[in-house]
């Protein structure tokens, strides 16, 4: 597997980049997960639209799929000009009935998950969602592809009941929207401290720090990660591709 970093930011996109997106290839199959705001115009410089096999959304909150509808406009232009042969899949977290934001459009289509959700793609790739400690109805994912484990925190306050899903992740992909001393999980969020300390007890390979905030010195975040997690540590960069 390999994880594109189409957007790394939290709450909005700094200018030219994207709030919370990321590309995941998988043998024949690209995938997105979330589609935050920029997301869809830095996604074409590395794959067109019509190759994009399914998009999986973590949750209905704006900066992470502010550029949805915008995806499914341009499905269904490429649809009708015979670009796109087979419509788009989304994937939406639904708790309730009427928990449903997207509009019905030709070029795409889309199916409920929860956290009780397993889904086997024919390549054998394997996603798993469990729900985080957010405000909102929120999904992680944990994906497996030949032995490898990418796991996706989404929005989530620090919250050990996690653990078990981030065990032994190759990869693990965590929010880290505020620094030591800053009220994270007041806002539903955890501090890149807390994302590292998850990443030690989970026994991670490899920590990205992502959901950036908009203020401070981000080189600071490696830093506090760095006091609780003593392995490989990623502040990504736009358009970073990395090997799970």
């Amino acid at each position: 597997m390999k994880v594109r970093i189409i957007g790394r930011w939290g709450a909005y996109p700094a200018a030219g980049e994207a709030s919370a997106s990321y590309l995941l290839e998988a043998g024949d199959r690209q995938l997105l997960l979330d589609c935050g705001s920029g997301a869809l115009s830095a996604l074409q410089r590395f794959v067109p639209l019509s190759e994009l096999s399914a998009v999986v959304i973590s949750h209905h909150h704006h900066d992470h799929v502010a550029d949805l509808g915008c995806l499914q406009y341009a499905c269904l232009v490429e649809t009708d000009l015979m670009k796109r042969q087979r419509p788009l899949r989304i994937l939406l977290p639904r708790e309730r009935e009427g928990d449903w934001p997207l509009k019905e459009m030709k070029g795409t289509y889309a199916e409920g998950i929860s956290h009780t959700a397993s889904l086997t793609e024919e390549n054998g790739l394997r996603l798993r969602f469990f729900q985080t400690d957010h405000d909102g109805y929120c999904l992680g994912m944990r994906i497996e592809a030949e032995g490898r484990v990418l796991v996706y925190t989404a929005d989530t306050r620090y919250n050990e009941a996690l653990l078990p899903w981030l065990q032994d992740a190759d990869l693990l992909i965590a929010e880290s929207s505020f620094y030591n001393g800053q009220e994270a999980a007041r806002y539903g969020h955890m501090t890149a401290a807390e994302a590292a300390r998850l990443a030690a007890k989970a026994g991670a390979k490899r920590l990205v720090l992502t959901h950036l905030p908009h203020f401070g010195e981000l080189s600071l975040l490696r830093e506090e990660a760095a006091a609780e997690f003593g392995r490989e540590i990623i502040l990504p960069e736009p358009g970073m591709q990395l090997t799970v």
